[in-house]
């Protein structure tokens, strides 16, 4: 974990993104906020800054020698020697502007320094730069905080919020209030606010602790009841962009990058929630996460066998990466176990098990074991309860078909190829291990609203576990909580 600034430090890194922000191209200004950080703790490591040790931190997050060379015509950084230099935090050109050196007290304001953001501020400045310094002047702990002067301007341009919004929302949804607590987390509840107190500034330094990319436009300051209502998923992103450029590196899908990052692999899908608020902080443009192939693609197996296994997945990324495990990367066991194909199931699968014995009648085997797979929740288990019990429906009327001396049954279209499921266990136990590691307690497993749908197939995989994860297991089901397939990517496989 990086140390944490001190007010001041913090103060110092906000000017220091403005002005970075304002030299840099519109492409490359998303990185501002997180080169100042670098920066000024680089500050408190070494002074003056080696040249070497400013490459690495413009590095880190995915700059390089033309934005060093902004940051020195600009004036932010100043050679003091051959290789070194010192950082100031403000921009020297301009002649309404003063460098300001990292530390120091300029005009004589107090190590806040407020008063130097509206000196040294561009006077095209944007609404956003606006509300982000007037929510900032809330969020420290200065004199004058009295609640009538210096209060905030909210980024209504982003939020779409009027005045007369603004106020009512003042009266609705108290700030401070989670709205967790009340229900679900809509972010278009929630009201920017215009005024300052203890309890706001307080929640604006947590606010402020932060990776600076995630409040420098502003928002999350001017709208402390997200970062109440998001609290726990804020944190576990600012975790994940330490000293990262981006938001994952491309090797993760979507859903798998989501439950890494957040618990829950829909927190970021196309039209969620967490999705509008990555994109009202300004950072949705960070996602980096593997594109999942379509849906058309249904099974994947590269070669006839008399005696086949098959694996039956549940969702999509699943079924793809173990395809590509198989038929790219040429792997012979998946998870330890000898399989030969894979098939997509997407639910539609296991409501007509006709599919499956359809498909597995193309593949020329004597006889067929499918090891199901899919999400650890009530619904998931239930879709493997079902199709084992049509298998074996299947397998009791193929069996009295055999007995029975009438013709006539030869084509009933329950096919020649007995089939026979069984959980895949290496997989759900792996997803139960990581599930224990993330979340001890498993009721802190995503809630689903599956609480009216029977617990079925339990039974099928219980047997298979340890004592510790099946109870354990239970615990989430019974709570009608969801462990997803996707806590286990294509690098476990």
């Amino acid at each position: 974990m990086p140390q944490k600034l001190t007010e001041a430090e913090k103060e110092t890194a906000i000017r220091l993104a403005k002005s970075l922000a304002s030299a840099l191209a519109p492409e490359h200004r998303s990185m501002a906020s997180g080169i100042a950080s670098g920066l000024v703790r680089l500050q408190l490591r070494e002074n003056p800054l080696s040249a070497s040790s400013v490459r690495e931190v413009l590095k880190k997050y995915g700059a390089g020698e033309g934005t060093l060379k902004t940051l020195t015509q600009t004036g932010l950084l100043v050679r003091a020697g051959e290789g070194v230099y010192r950082l100031q935090a403000e921009a020297s050109t301009g002649a309404g502007s003063a460098a300001v050196p990292v530390g120091g007290n300029p005009g004589g304001n107090g190590a806040a320094g407020t008063a130097s953001d509206a000196a040294g501020a561009p006077k095209d400045a944007t609404t956003s730069d606006t509300a982000t310094r007037s929510a900032r002047r809330e969020a420290a702990p200065a004199s004058g905080a009295d609640g009538n002067s210096n209060t905030a301007s909210p980024a209504s341009s982003a939020a779409g919020t009027s005045r007369r919004g603004s106020r009512r929302g003042e009266r609705g949804n108290r700030p401070g209030t989670s709205l967790a607590k009340q229900g679900p987390r809509q972010l278009a509840r929630i009201d920017t606010v215009r005024k300052q107190t203890p309890e706001l500034n307080a929640i604006r330094r947590l606010i402020i602790d932060l990776d600076p990319r995630l409040w420098i436009n502003g928002y999350l300051l001017s709208a402390p009841d997200a970062y109440l209502a998001y609290e726990r998923e804020l944190k576990a992103l600012s975790d994940a962009l330490d000293r990262r450029p981006t938001i994952g590196d491309g090797s993760l899908t979507m859903r798998e990058l989501s439950y890494q990052i957040f618990g829950d692999e829909k927190f970021i899908a196309i039209e969620s929630e967490g999705r509008k608020l990555l994109r009202l902080m300004g950072v949705g443009d960070l996602l980096r996460y593997r594109h999942a192939a379509k849906s058309e693609m249904l099974a994947c197996v590269p070669k006839r066998r008399r005696h086949l296994k098959l694996v039956i997945s549940e969702n999509l990324d699943p079924f793809t990466n173990m395809r590509d495990a198989i038929f790219l990367s040429g792997q012979k066991r998946l998870l330890g176990e000898r399989v030969h194909g894979v098939v997509f199931g997407d639910g539609h699968l296991v409501g007509d098990a006709q599919k499956l014995v359809d498909l597995v009648e193309t593949l020329g085997a004597e006889d067929a074991r499918v090891y199901y797979w899919g999400d650890l929740d009530r619904a998931g288990l239930e879709l493997m309860a079902k199709l084992d019990l049509a298998l074996r429906a299947r397998a009791g009327r193929m069996a009295a078909r055999a007995e029975s001396d009438d013709e006539a049954d030869a084509d009933d279209g329950l096919g020649a190829t007995p089939i026979t499921l069984e959980p895949f266990a290496p997989a759900y136990r792996l997803m139960l291990k990581r599930a224990m590691r993330r979340f001890p307690d498993p009721l802190e497993n995503r809630r689903t609203d599956q609480v009216n749908v029977p617990i079925m197939g339990f039974e099928l995989l219980e047997p298979l576990l340890k004592k510790k994860e099946a109870t354990y297991l239970r615990a989430v089901l019974d709570g009608a909580r969801l462990i997803p397939q996707e806590i286990v990517t294509a690098a476990d496989l």
